[in-house]
């Protein structure tokens, strides 16, 4: 509201100068030229103020009298520093495993989950990375090892090269190689005592590929069995009723969930939280309970006792009360039943018994009541 009564206030004076410049200009002052612009002038400034932005009203924000002080924060749990340590290896499909075992073990601060995988390994292209050493050198390297969980095995569908012979794959030679490289990979492990959890491979999108995992998954069996570790079948989590591969399933909430990435090999987040829940029993099975939280200590309360001034506590209630029969009517120390009327002496009846009982006659109905329909007198 102010800003148009200041915007018709500069009009007005504008029109007015406007006039009194033409006035000025007929009587031998300014040119009309420069009148116009003296008048554009003063619409430029006019237009300029009034694009300001209004002052902001500052207002002030007042407690309620009636507002409740909020609640102190509850004081953090002390931290439970881990115990115990799983390490993980394997190729890209143990990394996103190792996050879902993270997940699903939450509730575990002391077990730690350490990633320890590599993307694009296996157990074939030792040129590449050699898990045998890497191995050796995490036992080497690490004061604790519980528990080693291996998945690996995608990236394993091609011909081993050994000095100058090229096995191919799924050649009874090439099994027979891969099988040493597995016990290599099971017996520094086992020598150490560290608990093995090896998960077999799940179905992928290609047929094919599909018939490779099996394949793998029946060598893995056998070498684990056979060396005292844990194999951990994950193949029925992540296919359809009829047995074919499936992109999506239920999760670990019940809800209908995506378990693979487009890429029909690795795991959706889900999905690698469904082959850790597939590990998770065994792995809290070997690994035992968690131990008891810390107390946190707090000052002591004094008991009240007969000395101390005050309110004296409250007796002790007990647990149950007296035991009584049910066929039991409580009455009073007289015998008459408690809300009961006072007894009539012996000898007297109540003439309306005989009334109504004996000669069937009914009882005259009582003054104003619905069952009283004398016409009033």
């Amino acid at each position: 509201m102010k800003q148009r009564l200041l915007l018709l206030a500069l009009l007005a004076l504008a029109a007015i100068g406007l006039a009194q410049l033409a006035v000025h200009a007929r009587s031998g002052g300014d040119t009309p030229g420069e009148a116009l612009r003296q008048y554009r002038d003063m619409q430029d400034k006019v237009r300029a103020n009034n694009a300001r932005p209004a002052p902001a009203r500052r207002t002030k924000v007042r407690a309620s009298p009636f507002s409740m002080p909020k609640p102190a924060a509850p004081a953090p749990a002390p931290a439970v520093p881990p115990s115990l340590f799983v390490h993980v290896i394997g190729d890209s499909l143990a990394d996103q495993l190792a996050k879902g075992l993270t997940d699903v073990l939450d509730d575990r601060p002391d077990i730690a989950v350490v990633d320890d995988a590599k993307a694009d390994t296996g157990l074939v292209r030792t040129d590449f990375f050699d898990w045998n050493k890497a191995v050796s050198d995490l036992i080497a390297v690490n004061a604790q090892i519980d528990a080693v969980v291996v998945l690996v095995g995608s990236n394993d569908r091609q011909a081993i090269r050994d000095s100058d012979t090229r096995l191919d794959p799924q050649s009874e030679e090439w099994e027979a190689a891969y099988r040493k490289r597995i016990e290599a990979l099971i017996a520094p492990l086992k020598a150490k005592g560290i608990k093995i959890f090896w998960l077999g491979l799940p179905p992928m999108r290609s047929d094919d590929l599909s018939a490779g995992m099996v394949r793998l998954n029946s060598l893995y069996r056998e070498e684990v069995t056979q060396a005292g570790g844990t194999y951990i079948d994950i193949w029925d989590g992540f296919v359809s009723g009829d047995g074919s591969y499936a992109a999506s399933g239920t999760g670990l909430d019940g809800q209908p969930a995506r378990l693979r990435r487009p890429d029909g090999v690795h795991f959706s987040e889900e999905g690698a939280r469904i082959a850790a829940h597939f590990l998770e029993g065994d792995l809290r099975r070997v690994l035992g309970d968690a131990p008891p939280a810390p107390v946190i200590a707090t000052a002591p309360v004094a008991e009240p006792t007969t000395d101390t001034p005050g309110e004296q506590p409250a007796p002790e209630k007990p647990e149950y009360g007296p035991v009584l029969p049910l066929d039991a009517y409580e009455s009073t120390p007289g015998g008459q039943l408690l809300g009961g009327a006072a007894a009539r002496p012996s000898g007297t009846a109540d003439p309306s018994v005989a009334k109504v009982l004996q000669q069937g006659e009914s009882l005259p109905p009582r003054e104003g009541r619905a069952d009283d329909f004398r016409w009033p007198e």
